[in-house]
């Protein structure tokens, strides 16, 4: 249920300012700062709104009025407009949950944290009892040392410990959510304006000022960046963490960049666990705060150390919105290599992967000498989305939000792009777009390009590079079209190199990269004698995807079970083979490849691909069809370099289509690139 008035606390009317400069636009969206430019803590700033307000509607108030002294790199902005990894800021994150309860008819008023986003069963929730209640959870010591603790009795409130010291048990977790009903509010108008509502105010509902009572839910999840370490953990990759930094970086890791406006620097080197921020003074002033990654500014005295309270106050919000829109109003592009998968293919794809775990080796390559996969995205004036396909040569202009949630439809040409807006939080209204996307090489061919597209598309709408975070999106991104499909394709792409993949059995895939370290030597030879052909052959992946599949679940004897163990076995003993040098392994592990795709689906080939197979075989010591078969690209390794002519030769005699020839190859060494340009 929507509210009539979010409203945002804030510290003073410095910050106020800022947070009116993020919620720009925002009609239902009030910022009200604390009354004589003095913190009055959040009780006080909730009487001090219900002064200002004219009660009687739905109401949900979002306390911010903290310093985010913890996460300097966003303190400028205020911690509830930390962006999360779809780009838009927590707030609307917060809004959007809050906005799942289900408020009374009568309407009320809802007070949250602005700096934690929670999940729980929003349904269970029940907010019809008069007075203020709260909502809980149940959990151990160590969160009910760091939060308040709810005691009750059947439903009532009758005691409530803030923080308690606490070894063992378990304890009704505040979640922070309050609600108040308009009866128990308007009292509310005649306490002081001062104190917090999480310690002065349950003390006054325990003495008797209103009825208390809390909503237990069987369980929570807590999103809080309580520190720039958090940050970089739960927004970052895990060794840095950029935002809207127009620069080149040179990052030694650990490092948090926020903030950077462009040509404020050309290059920017920060050391181990180093971290920076350019805090816009005033209406040309800047200060470039550099930090460490563990200092917290709250307790060690650099907050006063940078004189941190008074540059706050003085923050030019327009300038540094600019600073990020910046980067939202740039254009990006995103270019991607394609990939040859030498073994363990299927065994990437769920159910498949979930069961049993996957390992795939495949290699990152560039045909032609360049990166087939481009996306290119811009911003257009109005809201709508135009898509363009080069390669198809079509275009289409999308002017409504229930054109963008149609996308489930795999023959749609625009579905792909449709299901990257879907997984990476597109609203649309919020900016226009114009969309490129280019495949530059043979539809059906077995490259994984489709995979690689998404990723590429993604990326660009992201405007960063997070390999996990896009790999698993992309996954998503395959759910909404219905076409299913494993993760090897995307990582190929997202990841230069040759590399081993591997995931555990579990319902989500977390893919560990092992870069195969080739010999110099070893490497020249592979590329002395591998060849790379497209057949000519079309095929759609998805058919042969839903053959594999039911193939699995019905398991004949085993059969399938064991084909998937040597499948992961041929990709370990490939990736073995190469980085020893054993290219008479090496072969073998491609072969056998080979040889458990036709017997997990015989739809793998055709009689005209094996007649190409059995044509070339005097000269060859592996071959495969990349991808899932049925046609496509096809790998060869010749057993000697003088051989690759021959087959050339041979099956140039043979050629399918127009379409038909040999692709020079090699393998690109650094994955999908973004730029801005």
């Amino acid at each position: 249920m929507k509210f009539d008035t979010i409203v945002v606390t804030a510290a003073n009317a410095a910050q106020a300012r800022g947070y009116r400069a993020q919620t720009k636009g925002r009609g239902n969206v009030l910022v009200i700062a604390d009354p004589g430019g003095r913190r009055v803590g959040s009780l006080g700033a909730t009487v001090n709104l219900l002064k200002k307000l004219k009660l009687g509607k739905r109401v949900l108030v979002c306390h911010s009025g903290g310093d985010a002294r913890r996460t300097p790199g966003y303190a400028a902005m205020g911690k509830a407009f930390t962006p999360l990894k779809d780009g838009r800021p927590l707030f609307d994150h917060i809004v959007e949950s809050m906005e799942r309860l289900p408020i009374p008819s009568t309407g009320g008023l809802l007070v949250a944290s602005g700096d934690v986003l929670l999940d729980f069963d929003f349904g269970k929730v029940d907010f019809s009892r008069p007075g203020v209640t709260g909502v809980a959870y149940p959990d151990g010591p160590f969160q009910a040392r760091r939060h308040g603790v709810y005691i009750e009795k059947g439903g009532a409130v009758v005691d409530f410990l803030q923080k308690p010291d606490v070894s063992r048990g378990k304890f009704l977790i505040d979640t922070g959510i309050l609600f108040i009903d308009w009866k128990t509010a308007r009292k509310m108008r005649s306490l002081p304006v001062s104190g917090d509502i999480y310690e002065e105010f349950p003390k006054m509902l325990l003495a008797g000022f209103a009825p208390f009572s809390v909503c237990t839910m069987d369980t929570c999840t807590f999103f809080h960046i309580g520190s720039s370490r958090e940050l970089l953990k739960l927004l970052g990759d895990g060794k840095t963490y950029v935002d809207s930094v127009h620069c080149e970086l040179e990052l030694a890791g650990g490092n948090v960049v926020t903030n950077v406006p462009p040509g404020r620097f050309k290059k920017l080197s920060l050391g181990k666990n180093e971290c920076f921020t350019c805090l816009p003074v005033g209406k040309d002033g800047w200060y470039d705060l550099k930090y460490m990654l563990d200092d917290n500014f709250k307790t060690d005295g650099l907050w006063e150390k940078h004189g941190l309270a008074e540059k706050m106050a003085k923050i030019d919000h327009g300038r540094l919105l600019a600073i990020r829109d910046c980067r939202r109003a740039s254009a990006v592009r995103v270019t991607a290599p394609v990939r040859i998968d030498f073994a363990g293919g299927w065994s990437d794809t769920p159910p498949i992967c979930n069961v049993e775990g996957g390992t795939v080796l495949n290699a990152a390559v560039l045909l032609d000498g360049e990166r087939p996969v481009e996306v290119v995205v811009r911003p257009r004036e109005d809201r709508f989305v135009r898509i363009v396909s080069k390669d198809l040569g079509k275009n289409r202009v999308l002017k409504s939000a229930a054109e963008i949630a149609d996308h489930s439809d795999p023959h749609d040409w625009c579905a792909l792009v449709k299901s990257a807006l879907a997984v990476t939080g597109f609203r649309f209204g919020d900016r226009g777009l114009d969309i490129t996307i280019s495949a530059n090489l043979p539809k059906g061919s077995g490259m994984g390009t489709s995979s690689i597209l998404g990723a590429a598309t993604i990326a660009a709408l992201l405007g960063r590079v997070d390999v996990d975070e896009i790999g698993e999106l992309t996954l998503r991104l395959e759910q909404e079209m219905h076409t299913g499909g494993g993760w090897q394709d995307q990582f190929g792409g997202l990841v230069g190199g040759v590399k081993l993949l591997s995931s555990s059995p579990g319902a989500r895939q977390r893919i560990r990269v092992s870069p195969v370290k080739i010999p110099e030597p070893v490497l020249s030879d592979l590329k002395s004698r591998a060849l790379l052909f497209f057949t000519g052959q079309k095929r759609m992946a998805r058919n042969i995807l839903r053959k594999v599949l039911s193939f699995y679940a019905d398991n004949p004897h085993n059969f399938a079970k064991i084909l998937v163990d040597s499948l992961k076995d041929d990709a370990e003993c490939a990736a073995a083979a190469l980085a020893n040098g054993d290219m008479k392994r090496f072969a073998a592990s491609v072969n056998g490849y080979w040889r458990d795709k036709k017997l997990l689906d015989p739809g793998s080939t055709n009689d005209r691909v094996e007649e190409m197979i059995e044509f070339i075989k005097p000269w060859t010591q592996a071959v495969t069809l990349t991808g899932a078969g049925g046609g496509g690209f096809m790998f060869i390794l010749a057993k000697r370099p003088s051989d690759v002519p021959k087959i050339r030769k041979a099956l140039e005699s043979m050629k399918e289509s127009r379409l038909s020839r040999f692709y020079p190859f090699d393998i690109d060494s650094e994955g999908l690139k973004l730029e801005m340009l």
